[in-house]
């Protein structure tokens, strides 16, 4: 069997082993687990049941990883995104209007584009007519609208009648369990720590307990309304059998997206869909790219030529539509497990078999609340606006206006689609006054086409 499993993954004639591949899943899991439990709480901000999507996350997860490793035969992890989270919780529903189970139907729309893609010759060519610079602005803004969210849900940032938003105040223990988990990550993230993102969260989730602790001794002079927003242990065994969440996600969340896909034909819902779509392609593109620089003996061509891995990428997307769960994409985090010494899909296939255990240590959602989330969304804020070295300042402002617009414009308006768009516009108007109109790629015309067509409908 060893053998089989040896000749049907490569392993030897990768130059990895067993141990280096169990080695590499293990890390992988620990630097990308957090998902498992900051997925519900941003989903659950859209009115989606925590529990279905705790277990949803999980399957859509463990079947794309697979998929990723039986088929593609790659090591890499993948996971609903936390970018694409964020866009279907605080813009498609929250600013938008648009229920949750019609954002579940745009999900499943875009998965079954994106596999259209990835096996047809329109994917390179669409990763190409978009300008590098809005890309690379794209993610940017993605990261700073991440932390901005997250710090306004912790309470770090509050309304303000004079300067809009202020600082919330110490006074708030959500603020003090955050900050105490930022610091916390920003420690082993300096000491180059894999798992600096999971730690963060066990840093404030540990905070958390010490001052709900502390509020039943009288220490702390907390209302009954604020200590029930502080993490708290689990009532009964940290480990059971997670019948409660299956039951939840097949009563609530399985095949809603099929439900809704007659609403799928509004202007404003193909526009979702196309954003979606957008996220999804190019954040996996990118994170392609960004795992090719870390590892030397893998070629850049393997990661981002390998229709397969995107295959698989939108093959996760839709099963966790059909499940309950926004987009999934390939993780960054999942290089640590090719860095620890993984070479081959059986890395992934590991790491798919620790996500469906994680199913039964449910109970452990009680720990998290959004302050103890905030470390990791800042942490992945950190991780994109990193992006903002691969924008070119220098060449001329039709390229720098493009850019700018559409990093300040996401988290200012609340709106992902609506930053990217404006980039895509004041891209190719830019283009234009500068008389390169004939640079612009075809397919870029369309893009600002649908683009235009948006603004109609906000």
């Amino acid at each position: 069997m060893k053998e089989k499993i040896d000749h049907y993954f490569g392993i030897t004639k990768s130059g990895s082993t067993f141990k280096r591949e169990f080695t590499g899943g293990l890390t992988a899991f620990f630097a990308m687990s957090y998902v498992i439990f900051v997925n519900p709480i941003i989903l659950g901000q859209a009115g989606m049941p925590k529990d279905a999507v705790f277990m949803s996350t999980i399957l859509s997860s463990a079947i794309a990883m697979l998929v990723m490793g039986l088929w593609a035969k790659f090591p890499l992890g993948l996971a609903p995104c936390m970018s694409m989270n964020a866009f279907f919780a605080y813009s498609v529903v929250l600013q938008m209007g648009k229920s949750w189970q019609e954002a579940l139907a745009s999900v499943l729309v875009a998965s079954i584009l994106f596999l259209m893609l990835a096996f047809s010759g329109a994917r390179s060519k669409i990763i190409k007519a978009i300008p590098s610079n809005v890309k690379q602005a794209g993610t940017v803004g993605l990261g700073i609208f991440i932390a901005f969210v997250s710090f306004k849900n912790s309470g770090i940032i509050v309304p303000d009648d004079g300067m809009f938003i202020t600082f919330g105040g110490f006074s708030n223990p959500n603020v003090i369990i955050a900050f105490f988990g930022i610091i916390t990550a920003a420690f082993f993230l300096v000491r180059k720590n894999q798992y600096a993102v999971f730690l963060g969260m066990i840093g404030a989730a540990v905070c958390g307990l010490f001052i709900r602790f502390g509020a039943s001794m009288n220490w702390f002079n907390l209302s009954a309304d604020v200590v029930a927003t502080l993490p708290q242990l689990p009532k009964g065994s940290p480990v059971v059998i997670p019948t409660e969440p299956m039951n939840a996600m097949m009563n609530d969340t399985f095949m809603v997206a099929v439900k809704n896909l007659d609403k799928m034909l509004s202007l404003d819902s193909i526009v979702i869909i196309l954003t979606f779509l957008f996220l999804d392609f190019f954040g996996t593109a990118t994170t392609l790219s960004a795992a090719a620089t870390q590892v030397s003996d893998i070629k850049q061509e393997s990661f981002e030529d390998n229709k397969r891995i995107y295959s698989a990428d939108a093959l996760g997307t839709f099963f966790g539509s059909i499940l309950g769960t926004s987009s999934l994409s390939t993780y960054i985090e999942s290089v640590s497990g090719i860095i620890a010494g993984a070479r081959t899909g059986l890395m992934s296939v590991i790491v798919a078999g620790l996500f469906l255990l994680s199913a039964f240590f449910y109970p452990v959602l009680s720990l998290v609340t959004t302050a103890v989330t905030t470390p990791a969304m800042v942490v992945i804020g950190i991780f994109m606006m990193q992006n903002i070295t691969g924008i070119d300042w220098d060449g001329g402002f039709e390229e720098v206006i493009p850019a700018f617009l559409t990093i300040v414009m996401m988290p200012l308006t609340g709106s992902i689609a609506l930053g990217l768009v404006l980039g895509f516009l004041s891209y190719e108007l830019c283009m234009i006054f500068a008389g390169r109109m004939k640079e612009i790629p075809t397919v870029m015309h369309f893009i600002t086409v649908i683009s235009v067509l948006y603004l109609f409908t906000i």
